[in-house]
């Protein structure tokens, strides 16, 4: 269970402090479709695989 404007409170904070690995791993552990229809969360996860090098 969580809370959705916690998670996009948390990847922004996380974004601004370039925390991207931070991002990556909560965004992992959330459901696919939770992250597929929050273009913001989706937004910042991409984002975030971008600039880590990672692959999704």
């Amino acid at each position: 269970m969580f809370r959705l404007e916690a998670v996009r409170a948390g990847f922004k904070k996380a974004w601004q402090e370039r925390d991207y690995a931070t991002i990556i791993a909560v965004a992992r552990k959330l459901p696919e479709n939770v992250l597929q229809e929050d273009p913001k969360l989706l937004m910042w996860y991409d984002q975030a695989l971008t600039r880590s090098g990672e692959e999704g």
